[in-house]
């Protein structure tokens, strides 16, 4: 009886150190895309974050280059990865160039709309496009705000009637 429940306690203790934390590397990514240039992903959901290279306004909407990295579990691009590839993001109006400047953090939402070729310097490019139905800008601070330590310690008793009783520790 006291193995089980040292066996028990233990892997109450580990689960409790698991953390989900870290970069999520996308299924299919801008990079993947941009070499296969794949249909049937069209019109599919996707989220991607990176960083800005370049954002151009056109009379309706607004282009916006992005150099693509993994997400963090927060949503946030981890610059610090490994590059994912490019994308475009299409946003269906104005953004304010002094709000995305070159290097802003940014996660955008939306279905892939296609794709369009382009150059990158003097290599030929294919930028998979997505419609930015949703995009959030990061500021430069929240990664910081983001890898403080955050501990919790809980302690919690229970009786599951005449004869059973357990006994749970948190962290």
């Amino acid at each position: 009886m006291y193995r089980s429940l040292f066996c028990l306690l233990v892997s109450a203790l580990l689960a409790g150190c698991n953390s989900m934390g870290g970069t999520r590397i996308p299924e299919v990514t801008p990079g993947s895309l941009s070499d296969t240039a794949d249909q049937s992903v069209k019109g599919r959901d996707f989220t991607w974050g990176g960083s800005v290279l370049s954002l151009k306004n056109l009379p309706d909407h607004t282009l916006v280059e992005v150099m693509a990295y993994p997400l963090d579990s927060q949503g946030q691009p981890d610059a610090g990865a490994t590059p994912l590839g490019r994308f475009l993001a299409d946003y269906p109006g104005f953004l304010e160039p002094v709000e995305f400047p070159s290097g802003q953090l940014v996660t955008v939402t939306g279905p892939l709309l296609g794709y369009r070729d382009g150059k990158v310097g003097e290599a030929d490019y294919r930028y998979p496009v997505l419609q930015a139905d949703q995009v959030k800008r990061w500021h430069e601070d929240s990664r910081q705000l983001q890898t403080r330590p955050n501990v919790h310690f809980g302690f919690g008793f229970g009786s599951g009637g005449y004869s059973n009783i357990g006994i749970g520790i948190g962290f």
